[in-house]
């Protein structure tokens, strides 16, 4: 096989593409002879600027090289293990999808569907522990996972958002992106709505749109809350992606979480509660209502940044550890 072509992802079905010349990544500091997982990902990047320039904040391009994902996971691994992942899903035009089978995948993605497994890392232990080790290296709180993208010729998601850093890593074929430069919401707890694609589309044209084709070896780090959509060339594309989910690891999240334990134990905080089918019951509430905003208060009386610093270090600690 001449240097100019990809190998054909044969565990799923096949596609080619010519090869992309070379493109700088985006101006931010490099690293040299990178040994950690996620430190292998984002090179030549650091992992400092990537935290201090994109995580969370704006989208992130790094050219890379055909192979450069494979001591994740090569292409042809990618259909092995499906019977233990979370869920597949085929996707088609307008963003409609149903649950599939493993054994539905040929069928569907012939039908022009693009198909998404969730939880790939269930199916692969190196997936597995990438995921415990970026967590680790970078002291997240939240949940990391992997998963995987096949999209046939021309093939695509419409726009939307998610709430969660989604970091795109370019195994097979290309794929080109049409992206917001900034969030439409900040750390969504939900993802955008996907049943009226009119509003959808009146939103999206009020952003800055950039368009970038991906190629094998090739990352695109978008933030929670930017306005995507993709479609794969010629060829069709198979991708990774590495997700971080925030949801109940924030800043917040331990504030509640604390809330709620100085809550623990009182009976007018955990009893149930009746009005009457007249409603006049709600009165006999007050009281109890007030004995909990008291705890409340007296709960947020005695926090401050330095223990719920402490807290969320703990946090990150133990998630790196599972």
């Amino acid at each position: 096989m001449g240097r100019d072509r990809r190998p054909e992802t044969r565990a799923w079905p096949g596609h080619r593409c010519s090869r992309a010349p070379y493109q700088g990544i985006h101006d931010v500091k490099a690293q040299a002879n990178p040994r950690g997982t996620l430190a292998k990902i984002l090179d030549p990047i650091s992992i400092d600027a990537f935290l201090r320039e994109s995580f969370g904040k704006r989208p992130l391009l790094i050219r890379g090289h055909p192979g450069k994902f494979d001591f994740l996971m090569k292409p042809s691994r990618v259909i092995f293990g499906l019977d233990k992942v979370t869920e597949i899903r085929c996707v088609f035009g307008g963003l409609k999808q149903a649950t599939i089978d493993p054994a539905d995948i040929r069928e569907m993605y012939e039908a022009g569907a693009t198909i998404c497994v969730t939880d790939m890392q269930l199916a692969h232990r190196s997936l597995r522990t990438a995921a415990r080790n970026v967590r680790r290296e970078i002291g997240f709180a939240g949940r990391v996972d992997f998963r995987a993208y096949l999209s046939p010729p021309s093939s695509g998601f419409d726009f939307h958002y998610d709430a969660r850093t989604a970091t795109t890593l370019q195994l097979d074929g290309e794929k080109t992106w049409w992206y917001a430069t900034s969030p439409h919401t900040l750390f969504p707890t939900e993802n955008s709505a996907r049943t009226d694609m009119a509003v959808v589309h009146r939103a999206v044209a009020r952003q800055t749109i950039r368009k970038v084709t991906l190629y094998p070896g090739d990352l695109l780090c978008l933030p929670p809350g930017v306005w995507h959509k993709a479609r794969a060339g010629g060829g069709g594309s198979l991708a990774l992606n590495m997700a971080f989910n925030h949801s109940g690891a924030t800043v917040g999240d331990v504030l509640v979480d604390a809330l709620k334990a100085s809550l623990a134990g009182m009976p007018d905080a955990m009893r149930p509660f009746v009005t009457g089918a007249s409603r006049a019951g709600a009165a006999e509430l007050e009281p109890h209502i007030a004995t909990c905003i008291a705890a409340l208060r007296d709960t947020l009386a005695s926090l401050d940044g330095k223990r719920i610093a402490s807290r969320l270090a703990s946090v990150a600690d133990k998630a790196g550890r599972t």
